[in-house]
């Protein structure tokens, strides 16, 4: 870690002290000025200016994602106070973990893109969380908004932890067909198309993107078959083995907007490889095939009337994932010689949702602004698919002696179910003396099958001076338990509970945002949080499952802190530090997983006229370990990446990017012991990738 700090220290410092041009009308350059009067919608649903909204916001600039040389979402997010990116054991999908929250499938953040949840009704995350790495080309992003802490008054009941909004670019945005080519390590190739056309009064933006990559290939030195083998005196275990994490993945889109609407279509197909496994047992020959399909039009009228401005959106969403190949939940001779094939299944799902929602804005009265609305959303798992070659008998796998389609049986994983739910809120902004603005809200929903929730929230936002903006909030949020956490049936690892209760949180945070200079911003704040009712999966007695659970009560605080320094025209230095603790309040242990404190320093820095280099540091803390889990805490990691940009031409843009140069040991916790087991399924935890470099040419015409 010394060396790196050193390393990146040395950069900054003669970063500091270059005589280089003056580079400010440099394509690359980032003025602080610029990102401090960005205006943000994810806070109130009403645009904002960044310091002044009622909510710890953060902006990631297309601008910025280009310097860091953010290869997908995590690459971006991991730049985030108090959020952390960890890839988990299933795909090794990216999981974002805030303010300590952690769970298996990550259901407590909402992830949105043009303010529409990507949520699957199944595990509750985002249906992309199984789509591999990529998710979204990064092309497409005009900026990315974040807000951490609950967002269940304005976005419903999965605004848990946080919320994520991906914003695409605009097809007015976009005035030349842009292509950008990259390849590097592991096998990675990637090209994205951006066109933009007409529809006769209407402007339009067509992309299409290709990734594939064989992944870096970690090697599992011991999984769950390896505990199982040692226990039957077997030696069936692939492990030590390398985590399969090939991709190959596809995504278009069309965009087309009007004056007053705007039309959106997506689909995405990717091809994964299933990580460690699906039961955390080496599974090298199998993979996940997933399509998501999505399209909203959405309206809004300014003025509509005196006083009122009104919007719509309607949107739809498919998901699916399938398996090509029968999936080895267990390797061939797993149990003692039971499986001689192995444990198969090859289980598939098929949803999709549709929502409605609408809203008005009223500024009639001098002091107020108030935002009324409503809503509607079906969720439909129309279609679930199973075959396999085992009967689930509780503690013990049976072989049934061949495979045997289970659909539309009581032994299938998951049965197909509905749900819906509708919603009004209210909200009001109302600046009630000067230099003093409140915002307070509450929203209600209504599901068909958890019942009723209320959340509201309260923000006092104080421009103390002209240089200081001090905040007061609190909040609450609900989630509803996931259909896969209420109704997973036959499955020999997770199992699901219909009596589980939704998790409500309520936290209260204050903030300040300090601007002394033109040249110099920073934000601290600091929070507390209750979870009642957390939801997660507990190991059954005498059994080899687990089911989910109403565990009880979290207790969380912490503090965030970053600061942006524009040292001349042709450096941009950015610092941010977090610190969390999270427990359960029964047991006084600590949530685990997440890091307890994370360091991340940039510079983003124009070394001369069509050059830039952007040296990123990131230090994660150790790891605690979930509750009945022996081992010692999981070390922390430092790593240093580099991004060099280099302006060819008019229309060609080079870049180079090296992650993690210097080959750090990053580890991602793993679970603790199952049932049964004296050690976890993966003791070793699970390996992230290694050193990396991607080459990437981005071409602009005409």
């Amino acid at each position: 870690m010394r060396r790196l700090i050193a390393i990146t220290s040395v950069l900054l410092l003669s970063a500091a002290h270059a005589q280089a041009a003056d580079n400010s009308d440099d394509i690359f350059s980032l003025p602080l000025e610029a990102l401090a009067t960005l205006e943000v919608k994810i806070a109130t649903g009403t645009p904002k200016p960044l310091s002044a909204a009622p909510a710890m916001a953060t902006v990631i600039t297309a601008s910025e994602l280009a310097a860091m040389g953010a290869r997908d979402i995590g690459d971006a997010l991991q730049a985030v106070p108090g959020l952390h990116v960890s890839n988990g054991s299933f795909n090794y999908g990216a999981r974002y973990f805030i303010r300590g929250i952690v769970s298996t499938y990550n259901p407590h953040t909402l992830v949105l893109i043009n303010g529409i949840p990507m949520t699957s009704l199944f595990a509750g995350d985002r249906g992309e969380r199984a789509a591999g790495i990529y998710g979204m080309p990064i092309e497409r992003l005009e900026r990315i908004e974040i807000v951490r802490g609950p967002g269940s008054s304005v976005y419903g009941a999965d605004a848990f932890a946080g919320v994520i909004n991906l914003i695409t670019r605009h097809p007015d945005a976009v005035s030349t067909t842009e292509v950008s080519l990259a390849g590097g390590s592991f096998a990675t190739a990637h090209a994205t198309v951006l066109h933009p056309f007409a529809v006769g009064g209407a402007s339009a933006l067509l992309s299409l993107s290709a990734d594939r990559t064989d992944g870096d290939t970690p090697i599992i030195m011991a999984d769950l078959q390896t505990a199982i083998d040692s226990a039957f005196g077997s030696s069936a275990s692939l492990a030590p083995g390398a985590a399969n994490l090939a991709t190959r993945q596809y995504d278009a889109s069309l965009d087309i907007a009007g004056k007053k609407w705007r039309l959106r279509a997506g689909w995405h197909q990717s091809n994964t490889g299933t990580g460690t496994g699906i039961n955390d047992a080496l599974d090298p020959g199998s993979e996940f095939v997933n399509h998501r399909g999505t399209a909203d039009i959405s309206w809004q009228s300014p003025a509509h009337w005196r006083h009122w401005d009104l919007d719509a959106q309607l949107s739809y969403y498919y998901s699916d994932f399938r398996n090509p190949r029968d999936i080895r939940l267990f390797p061939a001779g797993a149990f003692g010689g039971s499986f001689p094939d192995g444990v198969i299944g090859k289980p598939e799902l098929f949803e999709e949702n549709a929502r409605v929602g609408s809203s008005a804005l009223y500024t009639g009265w001098s002091q107020h602004r108030l935002r009324i609305g409503t809503g509607f959303y079906w969720g439909d798992i129309f279609e679930t698919r199973d075959r396999n070659n085992y009967v689930f008998g509780g503690p013990v796998l049976v072989p049934r002696g061949g495979l045997v389609d289970v659909s539309d049986t009581a032994d299938v994983f998951q049965p197909e179910n509905q749900r819906t739910s509708h919603y009004v809120f209210v909200q009001d902004e109302w600046a009630f003396a000067a230099d003093w603005e409140a915002t307070y809200g509450i929203r209600y929903d209504h599901y068909s099958d958890v019942g009723d929730t209320a959340n509201p929230r309260v923000a006092l936002v104080w421009n103390t001076t002209s240089e200081l903006t001090t905040k007061l909030l609190y909040g609450e949020a609900f989630r509803a338990p996931a259909f896969f956490e209420l109704y997973a049936t036959n499955n020999p690892v997770a199992l699901g509970n219909p009596a589980l209760k939704p998790e409500k949180l309520r936290s209260v945070e204050m903030g300040a945002t300090w601007k002394p200079s033109r040249a110099w911003t920073a934000d601290l704040n600091i929070y507390q949080l209750r979870i009642h009712d957390y939801i997660d999966f507990v190991s059954d007695p005498g059994g080899m499952t687990f089911t989910t659970q109403n565990t009880g009560r979290l207790r969380g605080r912490g503090l965030e802190s970053e600061v942006r320094h524009q040292l001349n025209d042709n450096l941009q230095l950015l610092g941010n530090y977090s610190y969390q603790q999270t427990v359960d309040v029964r047991t006084g242990h600590a949530l685990g997983i997440a890091p307890r404190d994370k360091l991340y320093l940039r510079a983003n820095w124009d070394i001369r006229p069509g050059w830039q280099l952007t040296p990123q540091l990131t230090s994660v803390g150790e790891r605690k370990r979930q509750s009945g889990d022996t081992r010692t805490a999981l070390a922390g990691y430092t790593t240093l990446d580099l991004n060099l940009r280099y302006r060819l031409s008019r229309h060609i843009d080079l870049s180079l990017a090296a992650r993690n140069m210097f080959d750090a040991d990053i580890r991602e916790a793993s679970r603790g012991p199952g049932p049964g087991q004296v050690v976890p399924a993966l003791p070793d935890d699970l390996p992230q990738p290694g050193r990396s470099v991607l080459l990437q040419a981005s071409l602009r015409w005409p």
